[in-house]
Order: C-alpha cells, then sequence, then structure tokens
C-alpha cells in the first residue's frame, strides 16, 4: 500500500508544472548560460546594498534597472541605468557623505553556444560595456568607460534540480580619474554557485565570486587588491515572475597599503545583499 501510495504521489508531482524561465538568476552575481527566447522580453530591478567598512559607518545602494530582449533562441540583449545612494561617516579615506546620484549606462549581449537542457552542458559567452559617471565607493566623479568579456558555464543535475554554474571574465576600464588616482584598470573577476530546487518554485544554494585589479593594465608591478565574497542564496520562481535574494560576506581580501592582511576595504565592503527581481513577458 504504502509503495503504491508513493508511486501515486510521484505521478502527481510529475504533473505539477514548475515554473522555469530561461534567464533566470538563480545567484546574486553568477550567470547562467540559458538566454530568452527570441521576441520575449523581461525586466529587472536589482538592488544591492554594500556595507561594512574597517571603521565608521557606511552604507552603499545600488539601483539597477535592466530591459532584456530575446534577439533569436541563442542570443539576447539588454540595457540598463543604474543609480545610487551613498552614505558614510568616519570611513577612513573617503569623506563624509549622504546623497543620491546617478551612477551610470550599460549594455550587454550573451550568445548561447551549448544549453545546459538540450546538450547536457551550458556554454554562453557574455559581454557587458557601460559607461560610469559616479563611482560606487563614495558617488565622486569619474568618466569610467569599460568593457567585460565573460566565459559562461552551466551543468545540471538531478533532473535539472540541482544547477551549478561557473563565470570566469575580465574587465578593462579608462576613464578612473578623477575619483581614482589612475585612468585606466584591468580587472580578472569570476564566481561559481550550486543551487538546489528543494521544492516547488523555490531553490537554495550557495555562491562565490571574486574580483581582482590591477591600475594601469600592469599585471606584474601595479597590483592593487583582491577580494572573495561567499554566502547562501534563494530564488522563488513565480509563473510570470520571479526573485532572487543573495548574502555575501567578505571571506578573504587583500590590498596594497591596508590595515588588514586578509581583509580589504579601501574599495570593499564586508557585507554585501543583493535582491533581484525579474518580470517575465
Amino acid at each position: 500500500m504504502k509503495s503504491v501510495f508513493l508511486t501515486l504521489l510521484a505521478a502527481v508531482a510529475a504533473c505539477v508544472p514548475v515554473s522555469l524561465h530561461a534567464d533566470e538568476n538563480l545567484f546574486g552575481f553568477v550567470y547562467g548560460a540559458e538566454t530568452l527566447p527570441a521576441g520575449h522580453t523581461d525586466v529587472y530591478q536589482f538592488i544591492t546594498l554594500r556595507t561594512g567598512k574597517d571603521a565608521g559607518s557606511y552604507y552603499g545602494w545600488d539601483f539597477d534597472t535592466e530591459v532584456e530582449y530575446g534577439f533569436t533562441d541563442r542570443f539576447q540583449g539588454s540595457i540598463s541605468v543604474e543609480n545610487r545612494y551613498i552614505r558614510n561617516r568616519g570611513v577612513p579615506g573617503l569623506d563624509d557623505t549622504s546623497h543620491f546620484t546617478f551612477g551610470g549606462v550599460e549594455a550587454t549581449g550573451k550568445y548561447r553556444i551549448l544549453s545546459p537542457f538540450k546538450d547536457g552542458i551550458g556554454l554562453a559567452l557574455r559581454l557587458e560595456g557601460g559607461f560610469v559617471y559616479h563611482d560606487e565607493v563614495d558617488g565622486l566623479l569619474e568618466h569610467d568607460i569599460y568593457i567585460a568579456p565573460t566565459v559562461i558555464l552551466q551543468k545540471n543535475f538531478l533532473d535539472d534540480t540541482l544547477v551549478t554554474e561557473l563565470n570566469f571574465g575580465t574587465e578593462w576600464a579608462w576613464g578612473k580619474d578623477p575619483a581614482e588616482q589612475y585612468y585606466k584598470e584591468f580587472s580578472a573577476q569570476g564566481g561559481f554557485g550550486i543551487s538546489y530546487r528543494f521544492a516547488r518554485n523555490w531553490s537554495f544554494g550557495v555562491e562565490t565570486h571574486f574580483r581582482s585589479e590591477w591600475p594601469m593594465f600592469n599585471l606584474f608591478h601595479n597590483f592593487e587588491h583582491v577580494v572573495v565574497y561567499a554566502g547562501p542564496t534563494v530564488h522563488y520562481a513565480g509563473k510570470k515572475w520571479w526573485a532572487t535574494l543573495n548574502y555575501d560576506f567578505q571571506v578573504y581580501g587583500t590590498g596594497v597599503d591596508e590595515r588588514y592582511t586578509t581583509q580589504t576595504f579601501a574599495e570593499e565592503t564586508r557585507h554585501v545583499i543583493r535582491l533581484k527581481l525579474g518580470f517575465n513577458f
């Protein structure tokens, strides 16, 4: 009797639709390989809080509004506008401030080479470019033009209930001054995430991501800092919308001329909290 009941329960569960969206973001900072179907549009709202310095009180809020469109089943593009609210008091190296400012604009294209659902492994190339008008540390004026290519890998397991994603990319930026002492910078960045769908429409996972910077494109003599974040993420997928909440803690960091050898605070924070909302059309 018990085996019959379990068989019926499994059959019912298999018939219950699970909301899956092509470019659903399971993580706060790690990207997946899937793209939007041709002709489909998504609207995203990202809200990020960066807080916790080595001293003083610091709160950096980022508000990123993005529109994404599927040009083909393999290629999607997006454009977004970012605004910031910065408030800090008594932070070493920063002036006390409390102001709302325009952050900048960015455009992104992603091309899917392989699908994790059809090909067994997902592979995509992502290219982001943008213009940053005020920096994210203190909201200072800069004229930063950047490009950031990224390679995305994705592998699913257990009938697509367990998802793993791996990213690695670089960023080339010009116009960092006058917010910073140099005008160009090279960065290496990436991340890894693993998420499990433990209930209908609900997923839980962990992710880690890093960033390392070299001013003046000099990888041998001008190292500035490296930071590694890690933390949990929870995701909910509805029929026409989804939400992801992520918390990351700075597990390691080091920078030039900083007080600590295992954490960096000149440009980074101890805590990062990100809420992502996606609406499907």
